[in-house]
């Protein structure tokens, strides 16, 4: 058997075991922990398949995204310092609630899409229960994201993702599995354009 047939055959294998993770393109030539630069190109065009990961609820329950496979989800993984020492974040936060509250006339809103924010609790100094807490107390019935926790870098090693420590991390991913947006806050004016309108290739 030819050298290019016994990678193929051997790819093959690798993908369909209950353990592999990675896409084809994983296998041939990508790192184990992605660059931000590999994650800035990646886009409809360009995509990265990620798995569903395990997280925890703010109970601290496992949890896989129950929306994975069903719906467009636009995920926000977020170092609880990040947000607290960078006033930028806060605002972009302002900026996608009162898009939201929009509705059908915002930027964000769609019937195919679901927010999630995942706390990363794996690399912050502040008490974890105490975040849990206080996330509970602020979240109303009408909080449109679905509210995870990472206690464990699970979603970072999950995706292959850099070091998220005191980052703000945007992502899009669509209901086929694929990462097709990446930005770490602050974005420049034309990172949020660039958002908005892979955003609306999905909506």
């Amino acid at each position: 058997m030819k050298i290019k047939q016994l990678l193929v055959v051997a790819a093959l294998l690798v993908s369909t075991t209950v353990s592999a993770q990675k896409t084809l393109g994983d296998l041939i030539g990508l790192p184990s922990v992605l660059t931000k630069e590999y994650l800035y190109s990646v886009s409809p065009e360009n995509p990265y398949h990620v798995v569903n990961p395990t997280v925890v609820t703010l109970s601290n329950n496992p949890s896989k995204f129950p929306d994975y496979g069903k719906k467009h989800m636009f995920l926000f993984y977020v170092d609880p310092e990040s947000y607290v020492k960078e006033s930028a974040n806060r605002d972009l936060e302002k900026e996608l609630k009162a898009d939201g509250k929009l509705g059908a006339e915002g930027k964000t809103y769609s019937p195919n899409i679901q927010g999630y924010a995942v706390l990363n609790l794996a690399d912050t100094k502040i008490p974890s229960g105490l975040i849990r807490n206080i996330v509970k107390m602020v979240l109303t019935d009408d909080t449109p994201s679905r509210n995870f926790a990472d206690n464990d870098h699970s979603l970072r090693n999950a995706w292959n993702l850099p070091d998220v420590n005191n980052k703000f991390v945007l992502m899009f991913i669509t209901k086929d599995g694929d990462l097709v947006f990446y930005r770490e806050s602050p974005m420049s004016a034309e990172d949020k354009e660039l958002m908005y309108n892979t955003i609306q290739k999905y909506r």
